[in-house]
Parts: C-alpha cells; structure tokens; sequence
C-alpha cells in the first residue's frame, strides 16, 4: 500500500516498525513488514493485510506512529510538536517574550515560523541567519529578526 505523508523525512519513515491506522473500522496496529520509497512516497506490506481488497480497506485512513520511533536522531532537529507554544525572543532583548509559536509552515526553501503576538501575526525564515537559539527544555526560542520586522 501507498502510504501518503507530510513527514519530508525519509530516515524517520524507515525506523517505523509498526503504524497505528484509523478510518472507518475503528483502529488498528499493524507491523511494517518491509518499506520501499517510490520517489517519495513510502510504499509499505503490512502484516495481515494480504491481498488488494484488504487494502483497500485501509483507504482514507489517517495513519500514526510512536514519537519515540519518529524523532529525529540529529542534533538541532525537532518535530514540530515540540515547537509549537515556544515563547519567542529577541536577541539582545530577552527580558520579556515577544510572543509564541503558532505554527510552522512547510516550504520548499526552508521552514517559516509563524509567530503569534499581540494583536499579529508575524512570519520569519527558519534560518540560522534569524534564529539564534532553540531551546525546547528552556520553553524559548531565540530569532535575530532583520531591522524594523517588529515595526507595524
């Protein structure tokens, strides 16, 4: 079966063992037999799903994994749920918090990070050229935002 996935890691795919799948019948955990990339969709024979009708059942559903199978191994990276909520700082001026992650937006180039503060929302280039710090343990990140991005 094809397995479609906004994931964009290919190392973290392939150290899933099992996946937990919910749609229409309920849940249900199936172990990953064997993985193959077509391109980059993950093709995947999981256990018990023998023939085409059985997959076809599965159509739909919303497939998980376990975090501890799907974090990433290198330093300096982080799933997006750990980043969400981050209070954001200024370099320079991190007395206070400028505001929070609300979100990441995926990006050919590079990852945007959209920051919620008072009354707007503001976008800056996840690059080390704009952030400084990511400390998920600390609850912060740090951004080094070019001059007048804070300006109305």
């Amino acid at each position: 079966m094809r397995l479609f996935h906004d994931s964009g890691d290919e190392e973290a795919l392939r150290r899933l063992s099992k996946l937990f799948l919910r749609g229409g019948s309920g849940e249900s955990v199936y172990a990953i037999e064997w993985m193959r990339m077509q391109k980059r969709t993950p093709i995947l024979k999981l256990k018990g799903i023998e023939d085409r009708a059985a997959a076809e059942g599965l159509i739909d559903a919303e497939a998980y994994a376990l975090l501890s199978e799907s974090r990433p191994d290198e330093d300096g990276a982080w799933l997006v749920s750990d980043l969400i909520g981050l209070e954001i700082f200024v370099l320079g001026d991190e007395s206070a918090a400028i505001g929070r992650l609300k979100g990441l937006i995926d990006n050919p180039a590079h990852d945007i990070l959209e920051i919620e503060t008072e009354g707007r929302a503001l976008m800056l280039p996840f690059v080390d050229t704009f952030v400084s710090e990511v400390d998920t343990a600390g609850g912060r990140i740090v951004i080094d935002p070019p001059e007048g991005w804070l300006e109305p």
